[in-house]
């Protein structure tokens, strides 16, 4: 993000769409451009396939500009999948 002035909205949503085949394996944050993390997925969901989801988070500590990541761990052997499509709105 670049070209923004002030910090990030108390209501900025996170959206994933994974597909994967045991959504208990998977890990995922956002991770703002000084490094904090925001999880959005922690292992839960045991063996049901994929996660869709859209997670609001308060960002109004973090400065809007910058390169903001999305994080996913596979943490177990044996499943496979990626990582569909992914969006914060500010």
């Amino acid at each position: 993000m670049s070209g923004r002035s002030g910090n990030a909205p108390a209501s900025a949503s996170v959206t994933v769409a994974i597909v994967h085949t045991y959504q208990g394996d998977l890990k995922v944050d956002l991770v703002a451009p000084d490094g904090s993390l925001y999880n959005v997925h922690n292992r839960s969901g045991g063996s049901a396939d994929n996660v869709n989801k859209t997670v609001t988070f308060n960002l109004s500590s973090e400065p809007l500009n910058g390169t903001w990541k999305l994080r996913v761990n596979d943490n177990a052997a044996g499943d496979t999948g990626y990582l569909n499509s992914w969006s914060v709105t500010f």
